[in-house]
């Protein structure tokens, strides 16, 4: 029995509805219908399947991790471009990882060398202070005296200048359909979302021109948005507990704590 079938047969003999089960998971109707038809490379985001089929594993009372072994040749594999990322990053570790041990050894090596030379001066007096000139006490006329009171207080009368603010990038709530919420972002600096839950969540943050910020669990992420992107995509999988921030300010989610999944998707005005 493939995938779908045996997905959609456990539903039915749980007496699931799929409006049940969407209020279950957190999954719309149209994307279970399409897990359940068997056809996971049909769905927006394949790369999401594994993430998907977690969510209604549980709805059901499936163990997601034996389902996943079983079907594994049915389950698309994790996409080409976080593959590499992932190894770049390890990469970038290992690297970071050499110069630490690298600048700790010669710092160590080059306080071994201050104290023997400390040593070495303490016995030899060869650190002893010596005056290079012997210079009489100046006498300070009144006159200059005064130019540099004149000039001290010019000094202090001069206005600070006020810090200027960085732009805010603008948002709009533009609508819903079922779980996914859709805003107009006014783009007038690179832009920044911020991430930050009590407890782990899964999160997809991925956009049109096909960069991936995050594809794992995590309790918070700040993430700077492509100059390339037109549209992002963010996906929560604990959105009750979570909060979204454009450049440093609360995302209003108006479905806040309806969904326990919300899909975000994000269009860029750019100014």
């Amino acid at each position: 029995m493939k995938l779908g079938a045996y997905l959609k047969n456990k539903r039915e003999q749980s007496g699931i509805t799929l409006k049940e089960m969407q209020e279950r998971s957190g999954i719309r109707k149209d994307i279970i219908k399409v897990i359940e038809d068997g056809d996971l490379k049909a769905l927006p985001e394949p790369r999401h399947a594994p993430f998907l089929l977690r969510q209604y594993t549980e709805a059901v009372g499936l163990d997601y991790e034996g389902v996943a072994e079983r079907y594994a040749d049915e389950i698309p594999d994790e996409s080409p471009n976080e593959r590499k990322r992932q190894q770049s990053e390890d990469g970038d570790y290992q690297y970071f990882k050499r110069v630490l041990v690298s600048f700790l050894v010669l710092v160590g090596v080059l306080f071994a060398g201050w104290m023997i030379l400390l040593q070495i001066g303490s016995q030899t007096d060869i650190f002893e202070e010596k005056p290079i000139y012997e210079v009489d006490e100046e006498v300070v006329s009144p006159s200059e005296e005064s130019e540099e009171e004149t000039e001290e207080a010019a000094t202090a009368e001069e206005p600070a200048e006020e810090p200027t603010e960085e732009p805010v990038t603008d948002y709009t709530f533009s609508g819903s359909d079922g779980s996914t919420l859709y805003y107009d972002l006014h783009v007038e600096a690179p832009l920044t979302i911020s991430l930050a839950g009590n407890s782990a969540s899964w999160v997809a943050l991925t956009d049109d021109a096909d960069h991936t910020y995050a594809y794992e669990n995590l309790t918070e992420g700040e993430y700077e948005i492509s100059p390339e992107a037109d549209i992002v995509y963010l996906t929560l999988g604990n959105a009750t507990d979570f909060e979204v921030l454009i450049d440093g300010e609360p995302l209003e989610n108006p479905r806040q704590g309806e969904s326990v999944t919300v899909y975000y998707e994000f269009n860029l005005i750019k100014e």
